[in-house]
């Protein structure tokens, strides 16, 4: 255990590395913050913090910046609650106020959201689609041979597909496949949507439906595929460029490795399937070695009650915790009233 002095020098550091990205001194600590003590009792327990895994000296001449053991000990017993401001409340509270259900736009503008205010990179995953549950399948017709497939899920996720129209097909007949596969799809969790359940769908409507043959098995191939895409995921990602403004990164070979790890989407769904709650991945606990100068700090989001997807900051290890886990916890909230319409509190 750290002594409560230990405590707050290291609580010192590390507000004094966020803040400035400098190799941290005894006078400098002496200077800026209320520690009560003198200059060579700083440095001494400096030193101890150091011995202990906790601080790191870049260079012999330099002062002391917090190790990936210090930043751990920080954010698990140093770190105090941070307040957002009223703007930024402001700004995460437009995701409840966009008036479209479409997970795409809503996502899109969280993951932009999330780098805009935390300066770092925003990733957002889509919900996950065993936590879906298809309500319901509209048919709209366009023009005398085109109509939109549309498929609409619990938690905000919409389908659309532009199909060929049979000839000679009614109205009527759009309404009835509609309302029919409606009728024996809506409520159920999109992992039981297969291929054989829509089989039946299929055989049943053949039997009451005029002319729909056609457009029967091209609403069942966009069902399917919609199913596969949904289970691999997606991830929304804003503030990329976010990066290059930090000095940990100004090396361009680390940097083009991180950037190209972002356009692995595969690899990033794997790194972003979290436990419920808020998560901190320090340095060299993420198993990637691109990734052991960075932090990934994340919260889960709930649709209807559900676990549904991931918000997540990427950044460097010198990271404003406290901010970034606010954001995330805030945006968390706003999200889940983005997609069941409520009030949040």
């Amino acid at each position: 255990m750290l002594s409560e002095r230990k405590r707050e020098v290291l609580r010192a550091v590390v507000s004094e590395y966020v803040n400035t990205a400098e190799p941290v001194g005894s006078r400098t600590l002496v200077r800026r913050h209320d520690l009560g003590v003198s200059t060579a009792t700083i440095r001494n327990e400096m030193a101890d913090l150091e011995e202990m895994g906790y601080l790191e000296q870049p260079h012999v001449s330099a002062g002391r910046v917090p190790s990936d053991s210090g930043y751990r000990f920080y954010v698990d017993n140093l770190m105090e609650q941070d307040q957002l401001t009223g703007s930024e409340q402001d700004l995460l509270n437009q995701l409840a106020g966009i008036t479209t259900r479409e997970a795409d736009t809503v996502l899109a503008s969280a993951s932009r959201l999330l780098s805009q205010i935390s300066n770092y990179v925003g990733l957002v995953t889509s919900p996950r689609i065993h936590t879906s549950r298809l309500t319901s399948v509209k048919l709209v017709h366009l023009d005398h041979r085109l109509a939109l497939a549309l498929l609409f899920t619990d938690n905000g996720q919409v389908e659309s597909r532009v199909m060929v129209l049979p000839p000679e097909i009614e109205p009527a007949d759009m309404e009835n496949l509609a309302a029919y596969f409606t009728h024996r799809l809506a409520g159920k969790p999109i992992e039981e949507i297969t291929s054989q359940l829509l089989d039946e769908v299929y055989e049943e409507l053949l039997e009451n439906v005029r002319h729909s043959c056609d457009l029967l098995g091209q609403i069942a191939s966009a069902l399917m595929a919609w199913l596969k895409a949904s289970a691999r995921g997606r991830v929304y990602m804003g503030g990329a460029h976010n990066i290059l403004k930090q000095p940990e990164f100004q090396d361009l070979e680390k940097v083009r490795r991180l950037l190209a790890l972002l356009e692995e989407e595969p690899i990033l769904l794997q790194l972003l399937q979290r436990d419920p709650g808020t998560m901190v991945t320090i340095g060299r606990e993420n198993q990637l070695p691109v990734m052991q100068d960075c932090t990934v700090v994340s919260a889960t989001y709930a649709v209807n009650g559900r676990p549904a997807g991931t918000l997540a900051v990427l950044g460097p290890t010198r990271m404003n915790y406290a901010h970034v886990i606010s954001v995330l916890e805030y945006m968390s909230g706003c999200l889940e009233q983005a997609f069941s319409g409520k009030d949040k509190d």
